[in-house]
């Protein structure tokens, strides 16, 4: 590993600042990019962990009758909870991710990640947070998906993913209903129902929010 790299991945993961220089020399650690619709599927056994220094992965469920729900997403300094847990409980990998743009990650042998947490406070602390930061997450989501209506948690997104001099999103309904865990008819019939009242328009691949206080009204 060479120095200039150490600098970039620290300066992304702050909490492995305390390495030592020859714990960066172990066989196996390197930096990886990886091309966008690359997927790793459920199921999979880990070798390696994977710590995201630039990029986007998705991460997702699918059931058994093959509707997807997109679980969360991992962006420039961060790492997959779901990962960190079937690495350390050596289990297989629980959900899928998906590659969404190129992205570049920084690869650690599964024995040398167990070796750092144990003997690594600042990297261990950071390993709780994000399992704390993203059970926060999961557990919203699951409320919003059992306890929120289809009409609120599409009013929701829409308020999350656009702004007032930014009124579009750019997305099919296919891919709003793997967003939001839904059946695309269901998301389809709300949007237009939606559309009808005037709080939004739908047009091939893109939705624009017309009333952003009407959306408002909606989310519960």
């Amino acid at each position: 590993m060479l120095p200039q790299q150490i600098d970039c991945i620290v300066s992304k993961f702050p909490s492995l600042s305390d390495i030592a220089k020859e714990d960066w020399e172990t066989n196996g650690i390197s930096v990886w990019s990886l091309p966008p619709n690359q997927v790793l599927h459920e199921g999979h056994l880990l070798e390696h962990a994977a710590l995201v220094l630039d990029g986007t992965v998705r991460v997702y469920k699918v059931s058994g009758s093959g509707r997807e729900v997109t679980l969360y997403r991992i962006h420039d300094g961060e790492c997959c909870p779901l990962m960190i847990t079937s690495i350390l409980g050596e289990t297989q990998y629980e959900a899928s991710a998906c590659i969404e743009v190129p992205s570049t990650v920084l690869i650690i042998p599964i024995a040398v990640f167990r070796d750092w947490i144990d003997r690594y406070k600042s990297f261990r602390q950071y390993i709780f947070k994000v399992f704390a930061e993203r059970l926060l997450i999961m557990s919203n989501l699951l409320d919003s998906i059992h306890f929120k209506s289809v009409r609120s948690r599409i009013a929701e997104y829409l308020l999350r993913e656009t702004a007032p001099d930014q009124p579009a999103v750019t997305m099919t309904h296919d891919q709003l209903a793997v967003e939001l865990g839904s059946a695309r008819e269901v998301i389809s019939r709300t949007l237009k129902t939606m559309e009808q009242e005037g709080r939004l328009q739908l047009s091939r691949g893109k939705i624009i929010v017309l009333h952003r206080e009407s959306l408002l009204e909606l989310v519960e």
